[in-house]
């Protein structure tokens, strides 16, 4: 079976079991190009992205764990790889961002593209969780058990999106709760809860699904 397809198999399953709706929105993998690069460019053209490119400054972001050295996107999908910067292995080492997988105002990236480069790649790192819900999530409530960050833009503006940063649960290394309606202008209230769930055994997944649910059950 494909890493992608055990991966919504288990993530199925937990969703049927439990009476909710979870959802992969981001895939990230790290690997080795001396070995992987040569057939990921088979399948499309890898474009480098320019230092003042949007994505970029989203991808640095979201990634601000890691050095970024250069980015490249599989023609026009949310499909990136960035390389690291580990002098030690002279840059051998690159992470894969897949992201945007679960969307309402566009295509998400194909299925068949995203199964191939996983088939390449062998592996998952980690994920992106999320669960979208038709209210605004009580933060207050949520802000009695977990300690909340609300992003503040580089010029000062307060927004509608918190971090947990340290949700103090195994395998979930950050929550991030935001207002999907306004972001993507969907005309009507919608909230995301995110985590970013390791992967070290898909079979080990339970434990922070439940907790993640736990985690949204405080917010209500």
């Amino acid at each position: 079976m494909e890493i992608l397809e055990e991966l919504e198999n288990f993530i199925s399953e937990f969703n049927q079991n439990n009476n909710v709706d979870f959802a992969i929105d981001s895939i990230r993998v790290e690997f080795s190009k001396q070995y992987k690069l040569e057939p990921l460019k088979e399948l499309g053209t890898w474009k480098k992205l320019t230092k003042n490119s949007n994505i970029l400054a989203k991808l640095k972001r979201r990634l601000t764990a890691d050095e970024i050295t250069s980015v490249f996107r599989l023609e026009k999908h949310n499909i990136y790889y960035y390389n690291k910067r580990d002098e030690r292995k002279k840059y051998r080492k690159a992470i894969m961002v897949i992201f945007g997988l679960k969307q309402y105002h566009k295509e998400p990236p194909p299925r068949t593209l995203v199964s191939k480069i996983l088939s390449i790649l062998k592996d998952v790192s980690n994920i992106d969780l999320c669960l979208d819900v038709p209210y605004q999530p009580n933060l207050k409530k949520l802000e009695r058990n977990y300690i909340l960050e609300q992003y503040t833009t580089p010029k000062g503006v307060k927004t509608d999106t918190h971090y947990i940063n340290n949700p103090r649960i195994m395998g979930i290394e950050k929550v991030t709760i935001y207002n999907k309606g306004f972001k993507n202008a969907l005309n009507r209230i919608l909230w995301r809860f995110e985590a970013k769930i390791l992967i070290h055994n898909i079979k080990a997944l339970y434990m922070p699904l439940h907790e993640f649910k736990e985690l949204i059950q405080h917010g209500k």
